[in-house]
């Protein structure tokens, strides 16, 4: 059986498991192939360019290849604990009222609030994706040295990723989503604050100029924003976790920056755009738009350009029928 075969079937076999969970029913991903099948892997989020040879010494052997893949996971909620993946381990329990279905922002979008989990994903998810490319890069080439840990402890305890708070406790999910990179709950002071970036703002050495284009400041990076839309929000939410993780937790192992893109999991399957993009992919100019949840959970995909080889044998396997 083929390296995908046996993904497969470990998955279906786990998945089967997981679909008795009533937290993961009509209101949130019941499996883990379900999430992966809602990664878009077609050209225009993928967006791969041949830049020429790759060479094994002094012998061409294979194709350098530029192109985007998905390397996180990122969901906001409204209420601490509640997740599109059913309960999440050493977080608490959500109130009955989050899986009914509420609001993680008010729909004036004057005035909004949720809190967000971000996971890497893992090979796996990729090779398990709705029709993905024959011959691709991986999410673990966008792997870069993260920069020092710089979470102040007078803004609280930051997340501590331990075996209770990672991707591996969340079995059958740990294949697809190998590690919880950040969690608001567990970094809740600074997540209501903005305590860290309000900190960095006193050194000079650190200025503060971060912009998401069209979606507004960066910072601080909290969960409160003013004058967006929930779904803006929501992606810009989303962005903001990720930047935590990487540059003040050092948790995350692919840069965060502009040159990033993004997708909609959760509710809809959307098509890519830019990080701060607005107004994002509608009906109007998109045959996969973004949608509004109703329930007020997001799931967002994150993607990173890469480059990679790809060898001739590969590219010769997929012109096999």
């Amino acid at each position: 059986m083929s390296t995908r075969g046996v993904l497969i079937s470990v998955v279906l076999v786990a998945s089967a498991a997981l679909l008795a969970c009533e937290a993961c029913g009509a209101a949130g991903l019941a499996s883990p192939l379900e999430l992966a099948g809602r990664i878009n892997s077609g050209p225009s989020c993928t967006r791969p360019v041949i830049l020429g040879l790759c060479w094994c010494g002094y012998t061409p052997c294979g194709y350098r290849v530029a192109m985007y893949v998905p390397v996180a996971f990122v969901e906001t909620v409204r209420a601490p604990g509640d997740s599109l993946l059913g309960a999440l381990p050493g977080l608490p329990d959500p109130p009955a009222s989050a899986r009914s279905g509420t609001l993680s922002s008010r729909s004036s979008g004057l005035d909004n609030t949720a809190e967000v989990h971000a996971w890497s994903i893992g090979d796996a998810a990729w090779e398990l994706a709705a029709r993905p490319p024959c011959a691709t890069c991986r999410p673990s080439d966008a792997q870069a040295p993260p920069p020092p840990p710089s979470a102040s402890p007078e803004c609280g305890q930051a997340l501590q990723l331990g075996a209770d708070s990672s991707g591996a406790s969340l079995s059958p999910w740990s294949a697809t989503l190998p590690s919880l990179v950040y969690a608001s709950e567990l970094d809740a002071f600074n997540w209501r604050t903005g305590c860290r970036d309000q900190h960095a703002a006193l050194v000079p050495s650190l200025p503060l100029a971060g912009s998401l284009g069209q979606w507004g400041p960066l910072y601080p990076r909290q969960m409160r924003d003013l004058g967006t839309t929930p779904v803006v929000f929501s992606a810009k939410t989303a962005y903001r976790a990720l930047s935590i993780a990487r540059e003040q937790l050092a948790s995350f192992f692919a840069p965060v920056d502009l040159a990033a893109r993004m997708q909609q999991a959760y509710p809809a399957v959307s098509a890519c755009f830019a990080v701060g993009e607005q107004p994002l992919p509608g009906p109007a100019s998109s045959p996969q738009p973004v949608e509004a949840s109703v329930d007020g959970r997001y799931g967002w995909f994150y993607w990173r350009p890469v480059t990679c080889c790809i060898g001739y044998e590969s590219m010769q396997r997929c012109g096999r029928p």
